[in-house]
């Protein structure tokens, strides 16, 4: 990121399996000095109608004692981020048809990222999290 923090991305494609792996890579990733771990996960498309168990079943690879923050984005993540860490560690922000706050997720996002931060950023290509990446590295 344009502050210095470490990110990884992996938005183009999700299912349940390359989420979870994801997830328990970055968690064996070793922290920076001083550094937090974060993670942003959006809905992961066209799973049908599993789709809430199986975004719900990523609980079981979200480890409180790695992960200082976790971030979630989309409809099918709303039934997870309920269930997640203590408040102020976990935000979750709409994309619906009828409302999309993707903004205030940047926002958030950038409020909570330092520069010995790492990030792992993860959903959907549909869920324009390419564009979160862009905003990080840039600056913007």
């Amino acid at each position: 990121a344009s502050n210095g923090a470490d990110i990884l991305s992996d938005v183009y494609n999700a299912n349940p399996t390359a989420m979870r792996l994801i997830l328990e890579t970055f968690s064996t990733i070793p922290a920076n000095p001083n550094g937090r771990k974060l993670a942003v996960l959006a809905d992961m498309k066209e799973l049908g109608e599993q789709s809430i168990d199986l975004h719900n079943q990523m609980i079981l690879s979200l480890s409180p004692d790695v992960l200082d923050t976790v971030i979630f984005y989309g409809q099918d993540m709303a039934q997870l981020a309920s269930q997640m860490f203590p408040l102020g560690h976990v935000y979750y922000f709409k994309k619906t048809a009828e409302e999309d706050q993707f903004e205030d997720l940047v926002k958030q996002v950038k409020e909570s990222l330092k520069e010995q931060d790492q990030i792992l950023i993860k959903g959907s290509n549909s869920m324009n999290l390419a564009k979160l990446v862009e905003e990080l590295e840039n600056g913007e």
